[in-house]
């Protein structure tokens, strides 16, 4: 480990502290941490038998999690709940941080110091991986496995490989069968393994995950369950993905895997790596090419559903740009690429500095929260200070409001009865209860009750949208004043209405 792997630790932590609150697509794991945490054997109390999501989905990252959170909770003073939520983040990123650094250690056996340094400077400056290291997705909680999987591949162990993919396919996503499928099919090519080694590696892992993932969630569901089966034959065979959207075959090598890599030379020197060493580096990166070809046949996509290759295009990079490193004292043209490569890389940092910013916006649930909390000591100093009390409080949120950010951690107030009441029918019958109400409807009345029974006592705003600055301020755009209000669009997003009289 050198100062570069330590950096790139702190650059997942500062990810963390300056966008602290979550999306709807990490809630599973992030409510069963808590449950796990809070509620420890009280199965009852847990969340997911309320809000039990699309699919089922297993537990056993969020318990390995909250296992390695345990202690802190217990030892550690902390100043309310939501701390936790950092605590177990942090864990989660400590974990997909020190995945990478095992590849890296493994580029640097087989590849040599060079490659390993310039993978570093093209890996850990991306946006994508440092965002979401410390993130409760699923694909996140997959991650480490498959990088320990990518680090046996690339030092030539293809067994162990695919066994850890078919374990992984298993417990967690079962869109890597198709990785497993593709490298299992490259080690029989390349004659590195029989078909009954590959057979029998992929049924070790496949037999582990299924008496993991049985044992493990069929307690915690509280009935016969292996959840990436289920959640299989819902997305893939029944076709149910395609309800979130679909985008064109391409999409994937068009659109998602040059975001993720950002640095804008990353894929030209991915054609010199190839170019470099065709059969050595051609055969690593192929299986992990043939994952995103086969699995653009699925019409829903996103770039969280490939973000396990990105590793691999990287050091595919990395071997280019060695190439021509090591040829730069020979001749003008490779020293003026490594600058520009030297130069690109500094500039991927600034970009993804901006990315982090503005996503850091992009939760206005989670800051709805932080201003309710807010809102209601300052109702409550007002209430104090003519004798009066507040008492306790009902807050209901409403649905787009707990999809971005909202979560169990934040509700950490014992004296507010946090409700999430998703049936109208229910929210109806229980409105003379709720005191406070915290929704993106601008007007109370779209919830229920009249606009004349609520007062607005605070609003949050959200990520709107970006404004090239040469649109508003021509070629000297340069000379902007307040150019972050300028460029990044903000706009209200949710409002926090109280009952007249509370």
């Amino acid at each position: 480990m050198d100062l570069l792997d330590l950096l790139f630790l702190v650059l997942i932590i500062v990810h963390l502290v300056v966008s602290p609150y979550t999306k709807v697509e990490e809630s599973f794991n992030l409510h069963a941490i808590h449950d796990l945490l809070i509620h420890g054997r009280d199965l009852q109390a847990y969340d997911h038998f309320e809000f039990p999501g699309v699919v089922p989905r297993t537990f056993i990252g969020a318990l390995a999690v909250a296992l390695l959170t345990k202690p802190f909770q217990v030892l550690a003073p902390l100043p309310s709940k939501f701390a936790l939520q950092y605590i177990c983040r942090g864990i989660l990123g400590v974990i997909n941080w020190a995945s990478i650094l095992f590849l890296r250690r493994t580029v640097s056996k087989v590849f040599g110091k060079s490659t390993a340094l310039w993978f570093a400077l093209l890996q850990y400056t991306q946006f994508h991986i440092p965002y979401y290291a410390s993130r409760m997705l699923p694909n996140m909680f997959a991650f480490p496995l498959t990088m320990l999987a990518t680090s046996f591949y690339i030092s030539g162990k293809p067994a162990r490989t695919i066994a850890v993919l078919a374990f992984t396919t298993i417990v967690f996503r079962a869109e890597l069968l198709i990785l497993t499928a593709t490298i299992g099919a490259s080690s029989l090519l390349r004659r590195h393994l029989t078909l009954s080694s590959t057979i029998f590696a992929g049924l070790v892992g496949g037999m582990l995950g299924i008496v993991a993932s049985g044992f493990v969630d069929s307690y915690f569901w509280d009935f016969p369950l292996v959840p990436e089966f289920y959640g299989f034959y819902f997305n893939a065979i029944k076709g149910q993905s395609a309800n979130w959207g679909t985008e064109p075959w391409h999409t994937y090598f068009s659109l998602h895997l040059p975001k993720i890599l950002l640095n804008p030379v990353t894929i030209p020197l991915i054609f010199v790596g190839v170019f470099a060493e065709i059969r050595r580096v051609g055969m690593l990166l192929a299986p992990y090419a043939a994952f995103v070809g086969i699995y653009s046949l699925q019409p829903h996509k996103e770039w969280r559903f490939i973000v396990y290759v990105v590793p691999v295009f990287v050091l595919t990079a990395a071997i280019g740009a060695t190439w021509i490193s090591n040829r730069m004292r020979k001749k003008v043209i490779f020293l003026a690429a490594t600058i520009a490569v030297v130069a690109s890389v500094a500039g991927t940092l600034m970009i993804s500095a901006g990315m982090l910013a503005v996503s850091s916006t992009n939760y206005p649930g989670g800051h709805a929260v932080t201003a309710l909390h807010e809102g209601l000591d300052e109702l409550a100093g007002a209430k104090a200070a003519v004798g009066d009390a507040l008492g306790n409080v009902t807050v209901h949120f409403d649905v787009p409001t707990c999809m971005s950010g909202a979560t169990l951690f934040t509700f950490a107030r014992d004296d507010i009865v946090y409700d999430r009441t998703e049936i109208p029918e229910e929210l109806k019958s229980m409105a003379g209860e709720i005191s406070v109400l915290v929704t993106f409807e601008k007007r109370p009345a779209s919830v229920f009750g009249r606009d004349q029974e609520w007062v607005e006592i605070g609003s949050v705003k959200g990520f709107g949208g970006l404004v090239p600055p040469w649109r508003q301020y021509g070629p000297r755009f340069w000379e902007m004043a307040g150019w972050w209000n300028d460029v990044v669009q903000l706009q209200q997003r949710v409002f926090i209405f109280a009952r007249r009289g509370l």
